[in-house]
């Protein structure tokens, strides 16, 4: 099975009548696939697959497999690009594999039944297919057959019945692909911005800079390179056949020069490589979240409404069917913002693109191919780059770079800034999809965890704030007890609040009935855990203990360090500066604070904590 990339269509040109290829019947087409089983798939979004089912066996029902296949690659069928159709292969290669080692009585597409197709299931999840992977493959066998009835295949009817569902019992989902941590994402945009503008600067500043490495000070060498300049700016691109090539190796050998990769060299004088493709689609991606596949088919007409600091990108996402054109808002400011990023590579592909008509954004030069439009085989050059910059994960292990993660990176930071508001987290997708594959990854689980752990104290706190008594409720609790709900009987009110029950900190309603204890045993907190219980009243009596031991706490700052401090006293610290305090009226704080000033023998501490 191999794959040639369609090439893309020019530019439409000015004052040029336009015209259009010819186009094979498809009915022949269709027909020639069937008889050969070797046709080519042609995706409605480009690319082409040469696919070959004679090595299946079974030629009439591969016969029924090919018609499938190549009508879900038209305009109302599936299969909308050559990735999707590789896994529409795959999983039809694995289902005659199935049938090959179980079913060999299965000839022709009337002899499928809902047994092989559950068998099929079976024997997936016996060979520990991972059940996504599982799920997708019986997927795309179901759909082919789908197809075929829908042809009017004469498949059996209790078949049929089993097509209307994939499989019956219940699918794993994957666990979602992680984020980068922030420091692996600053040290990735570190590390493009870094490129990119040597790239730039390599491309205008010096780009007709003769290197001193390859002509020396030899002026006849330093000629030749001109003129290889010059060819390519008129030819292209030249070859280790073009004269004015062998004219400066051998001006070289006599100079004894160094010529290393001299042809590499002079085309990049000129021309985008691959590996510069890897840091722009980094940085694109960082600061937009596009998807791998829509940044890769991005156009040079891609930039639409610039205003005020912002551009739109139009982009297409074939997965979105019905609404696959879409626009994304960005900014558009310095050469590394993403509207400057991209209006960067218009300008460093322009020329390119004189020899080679496309409006694909995308155009490098390789030695094997020469100018190339698209990408093709990333993976080694995303796995040289980090490792040329020295990139290392959170765990300190060498950078594995995967474009879809950097996706998922855009996404968490822009969770982060939503503060997890999910109107305005899920743009481009549903809620769900934002939810189980972009919300709920690694990365972001801290910030789940404190916020649950936020929510758990502020409803603790909310349950034992203490009940607080201004003067003028008091007054009006003292002529009627009945008026303000207490913690004790309406009769002992009075003298609940004279001090007949008073603690150090506040009047208890019940210190051998803590809610923090057992029953009919003292109560079991720190003294300052009055501040926090419902049973304590704090009135303007007790003002001036609670001043003197918000004094004190303070004060114990320089006794502990900053985390112990916390721990013990900053608790009770907030809740009088934040809750207590502000209850009662500026007038009766600043006596209370006098007061605590004045009593040295106030009594605001038990004995144990006056002696240390």
């Amino acid at each position: 099975m191999t794959i040639v990339e369609s090439r893309p269509s020019g530019l439409m040109r000015r004052r040029q009548r336009a015209q259009f290829s010819a186009f094979d019947d498809p009915d022949v087409e269709l027909a020639q696939a069937m008889e050969s089983l070797r046709f080519d798939l042609r995706p409605r979004w480009g690319g082409r697959l040469t696919v070959d089912l004679n090595p299946l066996g079974r030629p009439e029902l591969a016969r029924a497999f090919a018609r499938a296949l190549w009508e879900l690659c038209q305009i109302s069928g599936s299969i909308g690009a050559v990735t999707t159709a590789k896994q529409y292969i795959y999983s039809v290669t694995g289902f005659f594999d199935y049938l090959a080692l179980n079913h060999p009585e299965i000839t022709r597409i009337k002899d499928v039944t809902w047994a092989s197709i559950d068998g099929f299931n079976e024997w997936l999840r016996e060979k520990k297919v991972h059940p996504s992977s599982s799920h997708a493959r019986l997927s795309k066998t179901i759909l082919c057959l789908r197809r075929m009835r829908d042809a009017g295949a004469p498949l059996q009817p209790r078949t049929i019945e089993r097509l209307s569902f994939i499989r019956s019992d219940p699918i794993v989902q994957r666990r979602p692909r992680d984020a980068y941590d922030g420091a692996t994402a600053a040290a990735l945009r570190k590390a493009a911005k870094a490129d990119i503008l040597q790239i730039n600067k390599r491309l205008t500043t010096d780009a007709d800079k003769l290197p001193a490495s390859l002509v020396g000070d030899s002026p006849y060498a330093a000629s030749a390179y001109r003129v290889l300049l010059a060819e390519i700016d008129r030819e292209g691109s030249i070859d280790h056949e073009d004269s004015v090539w062998r004219v400066l190796r051998g001006r070289q050998r006599r100079r004894t020069l160094p010529q290393g990769h001299m042809l590499d060299d002079v085309h990049r004088r000129r021309y985008l490589t691959l590996g510069d493709l890897i840091p722009f689609i980094v940085l694109l991606m960082l600061d937009t979240g596009l998807e791998p596949e829509c940044c890769k088919t991005l156009r040079v007409d891609c930039l639409k409404n610039s205003s005020r600091g912002y551009v739109d990108i139009e982009y297409c996402k074939p997965r979105s069917r019905g609404a696959e054109w879409k626009r994304l808002r960005v900014r558009d400011g310095g050469p590394t913002s993403p509207g400057g990023l991209i209006r960067m590579l218009i300008k460093l592909t322009e020329n390119a693109r004189r020899f080679v008509p496309t409006d694909t954004l995308w155009i490098y030069f390789s030695r094997a191919s020469r100018l190339t439009v698209g990408f093709r085989d990333l993976k080694h050059q995303l796995a040289a780059w980090p490792k040329r910059h020295d990139l290392r994960d959170a765990k300190g292990a060498p950078l594995r770079l995967l474009l879809p993660r950097l996706r998922k990176t855009n996404r968490a930071e822009w969770y982060v800034k939503t503060e997890g508001q999910m109107e305005s987290f899920a743009v481009g997708h549903t809620m769900q999809v934002a939810a189980n594959h972009y919300a709920d990854i690694p990365a972001l689980r801290h910030i789940h965890e404190r916020t649950v752990a936020d929510g758990l104290q502020d409803a603790l706190d909310a349950a034992l704030e203490p009940r607080v008594l201004p003067p003028e409720e008091e007054k009006a609790v003292r002529a009627d007890p009945k008026s303000v709900d207490l913690p004790v009987p309406p009769d002992e009110v009075v003298a609940f609040l004279d001090g007949d029950q008073d603690v150090w900190l506040a009047s208890c309603s019940g210190f051998y009935k803590s809610p923090f204890g057992k029953r009919d045993e003292p109560c079991p907190v720190p003294f300052w855990g009055c501040l926090g219980c419902s049973n304590a009243v704090i009135t303007s009596r007790k003002l001036p203990a609670v001043i003197a031991f918000l004094d004190f706490m303070l004060a114990q700052r320089e006794a502990l360090n900053a985390t112990d401090w916390t721990a013990k006293f900053g608790a009770a610290c907030a809740r009088i500066r934040d809750q207590i305090l502000p209850a009662f009226p500026d007038a009766v704080v600043d006596g209370a604070r006098t007061i605590a000033a004045e009593r040295s023998n106030l009594l605001y501490l038990p004995p144990e904590a006056s002696a240390s």
